[in-house]
């Protein structure tokens, strides 16, 4: 009887679909995001020190973070692909952006949640929703325009919203934005 093959988990089809996650151009647009993660933190930080709601600077932070990820992106990252004009390419990474923000701000706003019942325990999302208009658009609405106040988990939240929002980010602009095929 003759042994099975070793297993190649380079043909592993989970392995095959993460392949555009192990190259040079991830890593440079891991780079650019990183920079992006520091425009972002720290739009957050100055929108919060001049009197912005969390929710309010949040959203500031992330577009400015946008912009500032397109520029270098465009001039470094996918400098060689550049489909169409640099107008169509800023507008498709603005529309990919936004729904990697509604991601991030989604998980932002339910991470704040998580750290205020984290801290606070089982009653303080009692106490923190008693206090929201009644019905469920309060509900949706409160976290949003009044945000718990959770010190400095709130860049923790910022953190993980934008980790969330990544490889959405990077599959959708290496294959739209700047049209890379394969």
């Amino acid at each position: 009887e003759r042994p099975d093959p070793p297993l190649n988990l380079a043909n592993l089809p989970i392995l095959q679909r993460l392949r555009p996650f192990f190259t040079p151009r991830f890593i440079k647009f891991g780079l650019v995001g990183a920079s992006g993660v520091v425009v972002n933190l720290g739009g957050l930080w100055l929108g919060m020190r001049l009197g912005m709601r969390s929710t309010a600077a949040s959203a500031l932070a992330i577009q400015i973070s946008i912009l500032s990820n397109f520029a270098v992106n465009e001039l470094w990252t996918f400098a060689e692909l550049r489909p169409g004009s640099r107008l169509g390419r800023v507008v498709r990474f603005q529309l990919v952006s936004l729904v990697g923000a509604a991601v991030q701000f989604g998980v932002f706003v339910g991470a704040n949640l998580a750290a205020l019942r984290w801290q606070g325990g089982p009653g303080s999302l009692h106490a923190y929703f008693d206090r929201a208009a009644p019905g469920i658009v309060g509900w949706l609405q409160h976290p949003v325009l009044d945000p718990p106040d959770v010190g400095t988990w709130v860049y923790v939240s910022q953190l993980v919203g934008i980790g969330v929002a990544t490889a959405w980010n990077f599959l959708a602009n290496i294959k739209w934005t700047w049209g890379e095929r394969g």
